[in-house]
């Protein structure tokens, strides 16, 4: 029963690369714009495509607009569609921050730095949740981060194989909950929170008794999404914590 999150929700923190990836003034040929582009500003282009256009404006040919250069100067760094949508996930995997991780106290504190960044980092770019929800992370940078979580849970008693199963359990728990907050169905607008009570007031005890029992008591949590999300990953991560000692995964 959570409300999705709505436009003002999504801009909270600026889009990573969105100030520094607007077209330039003039395009340049292919070979001049090779020597002018970095990866990471290709990069930071792409994902500010998806984010003003969504997946579908995501081309060479817009591509080579954002950057100002010739659209074939982008192959240089992206052969393929593949290829960029791999870079959107690594450029949002990359404001994963996780500060703090190497001196945390059990693992349970890593797994919740984790989760917490990566809501507000795929909630920055809801266009983007699709690629995050299909594409499998495959660049070097986007292993930098697994490497860095897996490491600080080995140490804190996971088999490396375990670890890795926890940290795709968790990934795949927030991206549930970010298409829930933050989703739209085609061609349909944000449902708001106020229309979500007037539905929730209009319930019918006598056809929904528990429903109704359960809406007043969780009163204005009832739409809380950061609440919900709390209480879901505290349960979630207590809960492999109890199953994988269990089996031995966990010490």
């Amino acid at each position: 029963m959570a409300r999705r999150a709505t436009p003002e929700d999504n801009a909270q923190t600026t889009r990573a690369g969105s100030a520094s990836a607007g077209p330039a003034s003039a395009s340049l040929p292919a070979s001049s714009a090779r020597e002018h582009l970095t990866r990471p500003r290709v990069v930071a282009a792409a994902l500010a495509i998806v984010d003003r256009d969504g997946l579908d404006g995501l081309t060479m040919r817009a591509l080579g607009r954002e950057l100002g250069v010739d659209p074939m100067a982008a192959y240089h760094w992206f052969p393929n569609k593949f290829a960029i949508l791999q870079g959107v996930s690594e450029a949002i995997l990359s404001e994963i921050s996780a500060d703090g991780v190497e001196s945390a106290t059990d693992w349970l504190a890593v797994a919740r730095t984790m989760a917490v960044e990566y809501r507000a980092a795929l909630l920055r770019h809801p266009n983007a949740i699709p690629v995050a929800s299909t594409q499998p992370v495959m660049t070097p940078r986007g292993f930098e981060l697994i490497e860095r979580i897996a490491a600080q849970m080995v140490r804190r008693g996971w088999t490396p194989g375990a670890a890795m199963e926890a940290i795709n359990t968790i990934a795949a728990f927030v991206i549930g909950v970010c298409v829930v907050q933050a989703g739209v169905s085609p061609g349909s607008e944000p449902v708001t929170e106020d229309k979500i009570m007037e539905v929730y007031s209009a319930i019918d005890p006598t056809r929904f008794p528990t429903l109704v029992a359960a809406v007043a008591e969780l009163g204005d949590a009832n739409i809380d999404e950061i609440a919900q999300f709390d209480r879901a990953l505290e349960a979630t991560l207590r809960g492999m914590d109890a199953v994988y000692r269990e089996r031995g995964m966990l010490r």
